[in-house]
């Protein structure tokens, strides 16, 4: 037993361990601290990631037209049936897509729907859509608030 280890093996804490000169490459010394600099990057990367979130929101955030497909029927050769409903703010008139798939999931149908303005809120619209095709499904893939 070698007087820098203890009886079970361990190196004691108060044991220096130096290494041959050269042999393990050099020694990194400690770097200086810089906690501002941490902190005020930390602070920047989070105020950058509220501003992006907040425009976001802004940009592509909760639209005031909501829609709901009720059904559809694809019993009429050559067009889709689509029925759906459409919220939006009274006074205001919206847009809806409206589009038909094959059983392999190609679109075969589309239309953009125009709702008008009025004093409805709730307005329920069945679409006779034009297919190229053996359509599938009726869809609704969004509504947008018209200016």
């Amino acid at each position: 037993m070698t007087e820098m280890q203890t009886t079970d093996g361990r190196v004691p804490e108060t044991a220096h361990v130096t290494f041959p000169e050269g042999r393990y490459g050099r020694r990194r010394e400690s770097k200086r601290r810089r906690p501002a600099v941490t902190a005020a990057l930390t602070v920047g990367v989070v105020l950058a990631g509220l501003f992006a979130a907040w425009r976001l929101s802004e940009v592509y955030g909760q639209n005031e037209v909501s829609e709901r497909l009720r059904g559809f029927d694809d019993s009429v050769p050559g067009q889709v049936t689509v029925e759906f409903e459409v919220y939006k703010p009274a006074g205001e008139g919206a847009t809806c897509a409206v589009r038909s798939r094959d059983l392999a999931g190609a679109e075969i149908g589309y239309a953009e729907v125009d709702i008008p303005a009025d004093d409805a809120t709730h307005v329920v619209m069945s679409y006779p859509l034009a297919v190229e095709g053996v359509p599938n499904t009726g869809e609704v893939l969004r509504c947008w608030q018209t200016d």
